[in-house]
């Protein structure tokens, strides 16, 4: 008789304990109690670009934390169409002219252009998109040390932007 009291005791406490209980909604308080924090958005616009790029170029940090932090930038940037047209113009003229890889060590240079790269890639679309993300990726991958100028994947993506560079034309 004991045994069937606690195994119906702890039944009911296992089913209890995995009901489900919803909350009490809670009450807001009126728009007059609420504090009203307005704080104007930070905006890239006020910061250039080109001010970011020096910044990270010059700091100690090494090419990888350099490229993760101008990531973050290039999240919080909304360039112009102007500026847009401009990147455009200057990766493909800068990879036409054989030397878009030959400063892999000169941070600026390289971070602007990864930076030209990844909003021309996003703001645009068809043959100029793909010349733009496979730039993006050799620019990337070789400033951070992941691949070699040489190397099959960089070759692989030159290939793609010289079919795109056809397209373009």
């Amino acid at each position: 008789m004991k045994k069937l009291f606690y195994v119906g005791a702890l039944s009911a406490l296992l089913l209890t304990a995995c009901g489900e209980e919803k909350a009490a909604p809670k009450e807001e308080a009126p728009a007059s109690e609420q504090a009203e924090v307005k704080e104007e958005p930070v905006t890239m616009e006020t910061l250039k670009w080109q001010e970011e790029i020096k910044k990270l170029a010059t700091n100690s940090d090494t090419a990888s934390d350099k490229f993760y932090a101008l990531e973050k930038f290039l999240i919080a940037y909304e360039p112009t169409e102007t500026e847009v047209k401009e990147f455009s113009t200057y990766i493909l003229n800068d990879y036409k002219s054989g030397n878009y890889l030959s400063e892999i060590r000169n941070h600026e240079r390289m971070l602007a252009n990864i930076l030209k790269s990844y909003f021309v890639e996003k703001n645009s679309d068809g043959a100029l998109k793909d010349f733009a993300f496979d730039y993006f990726q050799n620019m990337k991958y070789t400033y951070r040390g992941v691949d070699t100028v040489d190397s099959e994947a960089v070759k692989s993506n030159e290939e793609q932007m010289n079919k795109a560079i056809k397209e373009i034309k």
